[in-house]
């Protein structure tokens, strides 16, 4: 009987018994391969802030020679933070474009023995220095060609209004902060009037052309009018209420399309910003245009004196060194101090109760 089984297992040989059949309880079941991040860094807050910050420390590591005399070398300009920014669209915080301004300035300072290896480094490092533009990204026309060239060459200046430039209109213009207030000016020279010593002399064509013609009248030597002490100029007081005469010009200034009277009522804050043309001795020898916003008033009124003196000393700065020894051109960031928990105000405690 054993044999006429072991012939029949022998005649199908495609049969297995259960109990020696493979099985696989997952064969059903679709399975997706788990997907793994490409680098470490996926798992910071900023992935490809640290896979730069990690490339170039690698460059570093790959290349560990004698470093020259940090006296002798001269910081090349990197990309600024906010061009950072827009390149790898994400945020950088002032401290992580600090650090990664110090890590590419210590790989700028390997001194690489390999010609090929050295200059592979340059053209890494060439996509943060400031004004770089890589060669494919170059206009294949002429007038493209060349624009491209010149702004990675050498960019223009920009003006700075925290200094003060000229515009094209030929006006100085500047700008001040204090406190939440921001002030903006434009300082335009008056034009002086000729005096009376400033006029040509008149000529006489004939003897009664010399009768008719005025001269001054000599104190001294006329009988008839008495010898008078010239009149002495009074103090100006009021800078609002100077007059017009030939010798004085008086300029006006206008706070967002208002007199200054108008617009700051108290004299303090009129003072304020008119104290720059005080201290280089210019009352009245400008035209202000003031445009100010932000803040209350006094803090408006001092926001709009440093505006105008920046501008003020900027348009002839060896006439104006006063301004600048003054301390006019420095912004005043003081602000008014926190409230603390606990106290009344920022530092007054309440009274202390014994019992």
């Amino acid at each position: 009987m054993n044999l006429l089984l072991l012939g029949s297992r022998r005649a199908l040989p495609g049969v297995r018994y259960l109990s020696t059949q493979v099985s696989d309880p997952f064969a059903g079941l679709s399975i997706q391969p788990v997907k793994r991040p490409d680098t470490a860094a996926y798992f910071t807050r900023k992935p490809k802030f640290y896979d730069l910050l990690s490339a170039i420390s690698n460059l570093a590591r790959q290349h560990p020679l004698p470093r020259p005399n940090a006296a002798n070398y001269k910081r090349g300009k990197r990309v600024p933070r906010a061009e950072l920014q827009a390149k790898l669209g994400i945020k950088i915080s002032p401290r992580e474009h600090e650090l990664l301004v110090r890590r590419l300035g210590d790989v700028s300072n390997l001194r690489i023995s390999d010609a090929g290896e050295r200059e592979t480094v340059e053209l890494y490092l060439n996509q943060f220095r400031r004004g770089y533009v890589h060669a494919e990204t170059v206009a294949k026309d002429e007038t493209g060609a060349t624009r491209v060239v010149e702004k990675a060459v050498g960019k223009k200046k920009t003006n700075n209004g925290r200094r003060g430039f000229q515009d094209h209109l030929g006006r100085w213009h500047a700008f001040g902060r204090r406190k939440e207030a921001m002030a903006f000016a434009w300082v335009v020279p008056v034009d002086r009037p000729t005096t009376a010593t400033e006029d040509a002399p008149v000529v006489a064509e004939s003897v009664a052309d010399h009768v008719v013609a005025q001269a001054p009248v000599d104190l001294e030597l006329d009988p008839d009018v008495p010898n008078a002490p010239e009149p002495v100029p009074e103090p100006i007081k009021d800078i609002d209420n100077v007059p017009a005469t030939a010798h004085q010009p008086l300029g006006d200034v206008l706070v967002n399309g208002k007199p200054l009277a108008e617009y700051f009522f108290h004299g303090t804050d009129r003072d304020s910003v008119l104290f720059p043309f005080q201290v280089a001795n210019k009352v009245g020898h400008y035209n202000v245009f003031l445009k100010v916003s932000g803040g209350g008033r006094t803090g408006q009124a001092e926001a709009c004196q440093l505006a105008v003196a920046r501008a003020l000393y900027m348009s002839d700065r060896k006439a104006h060194v006063p301004v600048r020894e003054a301390g006019l051109l420095r912004t005043d960031g003081r602000a008014v101090e926190r409230k603390k928990t606990g106290k009344p105000k920022a530092r007054k405690s309440y009274t202390w109760v014994k019992r």
